[in-house]
Protein backbone atom coordinates (compact mmCIF):
# COMPACT_ATOMS: atom_id res chain seq x y z
CA UNK A 1 0.00 0.00 0.00
CA UNK A 2 2.85 2.65 1.00
CA UNK A 3 4.47 1.89 -2.39
CA UNK A 4 1.48 2.12 -4.29
CA UNK A 5 0.33 5.48 -2.75
CA UNK A 6 3.62 6.62 -3.48
CA UNK A 7 3.54 5.42 -6.99
CA UNK A 8 0.46 7.43 -7.71
CA UNK A 9 1.71 10.32 -6.25
CA UNK A 10 4.43 10.45 -8.11
CA UNK A 11 2.72 9.85 -11.77
CA UNK A 12 0.23 13.07 -10.18
CA UNK A 13 2.83 15.18 -9.88
CA UNK A 14 4.39 14.24 -13.09
CA UNK A 15 0.67 15.31 -14.44
CA UNK A 16 0.22 18.60 -12.74
CA UNK A 17 3.75 19.77 -13.45
CA UNK A 18 3.03 18.93 -17.35
CA UNK A 19 -0.33 20.54 -17.57
CA UNK A 20 0.83 23.39 -15.90
CA UNK A 21 4.49 24.25 -17.78
CA UNK A 22 3.13 23.28 -21.10
CA UNK A 23 0.27 25.15 -21.63
CA UNK A 24 0.63 28.86 -20.14
CA UNK A 25 -2.33 30.53 -21.39
CA UNK A 26 -5.21 30.65 -19.03
CA UNK A 27 -7.28 27.85 -20.20
CA UNK A 28 -9.68 26.74 -17.45
CA UNK A 29 -9.90 23.02 -18.40
CA UNK A 30 -5.88 23.57 -17.81
CA UNK A 31 -5.55 25.04 -14.76
CA UNK A 32 -8.41 22.67 -12.94
CA UNK A 33 -7.13 19.55 -13.98
CA UNK A 34 -3.54 20.97 -12.82
CA UNK A 35 -4.88 21.73 -9.58
CA UNK A 36 -6.82 18.53 -9.28
CA UNK A 37 -3.61 16.31 -10.17
CA UNK A 38 -1.53 18.30 -7.22
CA UNK A 39 -4.59 17.66 -5.08
CA UNK A 40 -4.26 14.09 -5.51
CA UNK A 41 -0.45 13.91 -5.62
CA UNK A 42 -0.19 15.25 -1.89
CA UNK A 43 -3.44 13.43 -0.61
CA UNK A 44 -1.43 10.45 -1.70
CA UNK A 45 2.00 11.21 -0.99
CA UNK A 46 0.29 12.37 3.33
CA UNK A 47 -1.58 8.48 2.98
CA UNK A 48 1.50 6.96 2.25
CA UNK A 49 3.63 9.00 5.11
CA UNK A 50 0.52 7.86 7.41
CA UNK A 51 0.48 4.21 6.89
CA UNK A 52 4.12 4.10 6.77
CA UNK A 53 3.93 6.37 10.19
CA UNK A 54 1.41 3.33 11.52
CA UNK A 55 3.68 -0.15 10.34
CA UNK A 56 6.54 1.80 12.21
CA UNK A 57 5.75 3.76 15.47
CA UNK A 58 7.45 7.00 13.70
CA UNK A 59 7.24 9.35 11.20
CA UNK A 60 9.31 8.19 7.79
CA UNK A 61 12.65 10.24 8.82
CA UNK A 62 15.45 7.67 9.57
CA UNK A 63 16.04 6.47 6.38
CA UNK A 64 17.74 8.12 3.22
CA UNK A 65 14.85 7.05 1.08
CA UNK A 66 11.56 8.07 3.45
CA UNK A 67 13.10 11.64 4.58
CA UNK A 68 13.59 12.59 0.70
CA UNK A 69 10.14 11.23 0.17
CA UNK A 70 9.32 13.11 2.57
CA UNK A 71 10.92 16.54 1.69
CA UNK A 72 9.00 15.93 -1.86
CA UNK A 73 6.32 16.17 -0.15
CA UNK A 74 6.64 19.39 1.55
CA UNK A 75 7.45 20.82 -1.74
CA UNK A 76 4.28 19.49 -2.88
CA UNK A 77 2.20 21.23 -0.46
CA UNK A 78 3.88 24.56 -1.59
CA UNK A 79 3.10 24.35 -4.84
CA UNK A 80 -0.55 24.12 -3.26
CA UNK A 81 -0.26 27.47 -1.42
CA UNK A 82 1.27 29.19 -4.69
CA UNK A 83 -1.28 27.96 -7.18
CA UNK A 84 -4.23 30.45 -6.01
CA UNK A 85 -1.79 33.34 -6.28
CA UNK A 86 -2.05 35.71 -9.07
CA UNK A 87 0.14 34.09 -11.90
CA UNK A 88 1.46 31.39 -10.02
CA UNK A 89 0.38 27.96 -12.38
CA UNK A 90 3.52 27.81 -14.16
CA UNK A 91 5.72 28.46 -10.49
CA UNK A 92 3.70 26.09 -8.99
CA UNK A 93 4.37 23.73 -12.25
CA UNK A 94 7.89 23.71 -11.63
CA UNK A 95 7.72 22.66 -7.90
CA UNK A 96 5.30 19.95 -8.82
CA UNK A 97 8.06 18.99 -11.14
CA UNK A 98 10.87 19.38 -8.33
CA UNK A 99 8.96 17.17 -6.11
CA UNK A 100 8.14 14.53 -8.66
CA UNK A 101 12.06 14.29 -8.84
CA UNK A 102 13.17 14.13 -5.15
CA UNK A 103 10.11 11.37 -4.92
CA UNK A 104 11.17 9.46 -7.84
CA UNK A 105 14.98 9.74 -6.25
CA UNK A 106 13.68 8.75 -2.68
CA UNK A 107 11.67 5.44 -4.08
CA UNK A 108 15.28 4.49 -5.57
CA UNK A 109 17.56 5.45 -2.53
CA UNK A 110 18.10 2.88 0.09
CA UNK A 111 15.55 2.72 2.78
CA UNK A 112 17.43 0.80 5.48
CA UNK A 113 16.30 1.92 8.76
CA UNK A 114 19.33 3.37 10.32
CA UNK A 115 19.51 4.04 14.39
CA UNK A 116 17.94 2.25 17.66
CA UNK A 117 14.75 3.37 19.13
CA UNK A 118 16.68 4.66 22.49
CA UNK A 119 18.96 6.51 19.94
CA UNK A 120 15.35 8.03 18.05
CA UNK A 121 13.56 8.30 21.06
CA UNK A 122 15.44 11.49 22.45
CA UNK A 123 14.26 14.33 22.89
CA UNK A 124 16.37 16.34 20.50
CA UNK A 125 15.55 14.22 17.64
CA UNK A 126 12.24 15.16 16.72
CA UNK A 127 13.63 18.90 16.97
CA UNK A 128 16.40 17.92 15.12
CA UNK A 129 14.97 16.10 11.98
CA UNK A 130 11.94 18.39 12.09
CA UNK A 131 14.19 21.86 11.49
CA UNK A 132 16.52 19.83 8.93
CA UNK A 133 13.38 19.05 7.16
CA UNK A 134 12.09 22.16 6.81
CA UNK A 135 15.05 23.96 6.11
CA UNK A 136 15.86 21.29 3.01
CA UNK A 137 12.49 22.19 1.79
CA UNK A 138 12.93 25.74 2.17
CA UNK A 139 15.68 25.39 0.16
CA UNK A 140 14.37 23.29 -2.35
CA UNK A 141 11.44 25.83 -2.73
CA UNK A 142 14.04 28.53 -2.87
CA UNK A 143 15.48 26.37 -5.95
CA UNK A 144 12.31 26.71 -7.79
CA UNK A 145 11.59 30.00 -7.58
CA UNK A 146 14.99 31.01 -8.19
CA UNK A 147 15.00 28.99 -11.02
CA UNK A 148 11.67 30.67 -12.77
CA UNK A 149 13.42 33.66 -11.88
CA UNK A 150 16.41 33.54 -13.91
CA UNK A 151 13.85 32.29 -16.73
CA UNK A 152 11.93 35.39 -16.48
CA UNK A 153 15.02 37.72 -16.49
CA UNK A 154 17.00 35.58 -19.32
CA UNK A 155 13.88 35.85 -21.41
CA UNK A 156 13.24 39.69 -20.53
CA UNK A 157 16.81 40.38 -21.67
CA UNK A 158 16.61 38.75 -24.92
CA UNK A 159 13.16 40.54 -25.55
CA UNK A 160 11.46 36.90 -25.74
CA UNK A 161 8.06 38.47 -24.15
CA UNK A 162 5.36 35.85 -25.58
CA UNK A 163 3.96 33.65 -22.23
CA UNK A 164 5.33 35.66 -19.95
CA UNK A 165 2.07 37.56 -18.74
CA UNK A 166 1.39 34.31 -16.98
CA UNK A 167 4.48 33.85 -15.01
CA UNK A 168 4.97 36.14 -11.50
CA UNK A 169 6.80 39.25 -11.66
CA UNK A 170 10.99 39.37 -10.54
CA UNK A 171 10.03 41.59 -8.03
CA UNK A 172 7.43 38.76 -6.10
CA UNK A 173 9.74 36.04 -6.96
CA UNK A 174 12.84 37.94 -5.49
CA UNK A 175 10.83 38.38 -2.43
CA UNK A 176 9.50 34.90 -2.26
CA UNK A 177 12.92 33.36 -2.56
CA UNK A 178 14.36 35.96 0.43
CA UNK A 179 11.42 34.35 2.82
CA UNK A 180 12.42 30.86 1.76
CA UNK A 181 16.10 31.46 2.02
CA UNK A 182 15.43 32.86 5.66
CA UNK A 183 13.18 30.12 7.10
CA UNK A 184 15.31 27.68 5.30
CA UNK A 185 18.60 29.35 7.18
CA UNK A 186 16.59 29.07 10.12
CA UNK A 187 15.75 26.05 10.56
CA UNK A 188 18.85 24.62 9.08
CA UNK A 189 20.74 26.57 12.23
CA UNK A 190 17.84 25.25 14.83
CA UNK A 191 18.81 21.74 13.24
CA UNK A 192 22.13 21.84 13.93
CA UNK A 193 21.77 22.82 17.38
CA UNK A 194 19.65 20.49 18.22
CA UNK A 195 21.58 17.65 16.36
CA UNK A 196 24.69 18.64 18.91
CA UNK A 197 22.35 18.41 21.75
CA UNK A 198 21.25 14.88 20.50
CA UNK A 199 24.88 13.54 19.69
CA UNK A 200 25.89 14.81 23.30
CA UNK A 201 23.29 12.92 24.65
CA UNK A 202 24.79 9.68 23.29
CA UNK A 203 27.93 9.85 24.16
CA UNK A 204 28.93 11.83 21.32
CA UNK A 205 29.84 10.84 17.93
CA UNK A 206 32.07 11.26 14.53
CA UNK A 207 31.69 14.45 12.24
CA UNK A 208 30.66 12.17 9.32
CA UNK A 209 30.25 13.41 5.57
CA UNK A 210 26.61 14.48 6.38
CA UNK A 211 27.75 16.82 8.82
CA UNK A 212 30.34 18.49 7.15
CA UNK A 213 28.38 18.85 4.33
CA UNK A 214 25.06 20.40 6.34
CA UNK A 215 27.91 22.72 7.93
CA UNK A 216 29.01 23.81 4.46
CA UNK A 217 25.43 24.83 3.40
CA UNK A 218 25.09 26.66 6.43
CA UNK A 219 28.02 28.66 5.44
CA UNK A 220 26.58 28.61 2.22
CA UNK A 221 23.26 30.43 2.46
CA UNK A 222 24.67 31.96 5.42
CA UNK A 223 26.17 34.23 3.06
CA UNK A 224 23.65 34.07 0.73
CA UNK A 225 21.22 35.88 3.94
CA UNK A 226 24.45 38.50 4.48
CA UNK A 227 24.89 39.70 1.09
CA UNK A 228 20.59 39.99 0.48
CA UNK A 229 19.88 41.73 3.92
CA UNK A 230 22.78 43.27 4.69
CA UNK A 231 25.06 43.74 1.59
CA UNK A 232 21.52 45.29 0.33
CA UNK A 233 22.09 42.38 -3.37
CA UNK A 234 18.80 41.05 -4.69
CA UNK A 235 17.90 39.79 -8.25
CA UNK A 236 20.40 37.65 -9.68
CA UNK A 237 22.96 36.83 -7.28
CA UNK A 238 20.60 35.83 -4.87
CA UNK A 239 19.11 33.31 -7.19
CA UNK A 240 22.20 31.92 -8.61
CA UNK A 241 23.16 31.07 -5.07
CA UNK A 242 20.02 29.36 -4.46
CA UNK A 243 20.40 27.44 -7.22
CA UNK A 244 24.13 26.68 -6.96
CA UNK A 245 23.73 26.05 -2.96
CA UNK A 246 20.44 23.38 -3.82
CA UNK A 247 22.82 21.77 -6.93
CA UNK A 248 25.65 20.94 -4.88
CA UNK A 249 23.40 19.93 -1.78
CA UNK A 250 21.71 17.31 -4.16
CA UNK A 251 24.45 15.90 -5.28
CA UNK A 252 26.80 15.34 -2.10
CA UNK A 253 23.39 14.77 0.22
CA UNK A 254 22.38 12.35 -2.57
CA UNK A 255 25.92 10.67 -3.26
CA UNK A 256 26.45 10.33 0.40
CA UNK A 257 23.10 8.75 1.55
CA UNK A 258 23.18 6.29 -1.51
CA UNK A 259 26.78 5.15 -0.39
CA UNK A 260 25.69 5.07 3.37
CA UNK A 261 22.20 3.77 3.61
CA UNK A 262 21.33 6.45 6.21
CA UNK A 263 21.78 10.04 7.25
CA UNK A 264 23.79 9.31 10.10
CA UNK A 265 25.03 5.80 9.62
Amino acid sequence: MYLALLLVALLAYCASAALRIAKWGPRPWVIQAGGAFAVLAVLAHLSAIACSWVQSGRIPLSDSGDSVALISVGIGIGALLLQPKERGEVLAGVLSSLAAVLLGVGLLLPSARAGTDAVLSSVFFPIHALAIFVGITSFSLSFGVSSVFLLVRWRLKRKRLRGLGGLPSMESLDQLNTRCVVVGFLSLTLGIAAGGGWASAHGGGVLGPVVWITLVLWAWYALAVMLRLVGGWRGKVTAQLSVFGFAGMLLSLGSVLLLSQGWHP
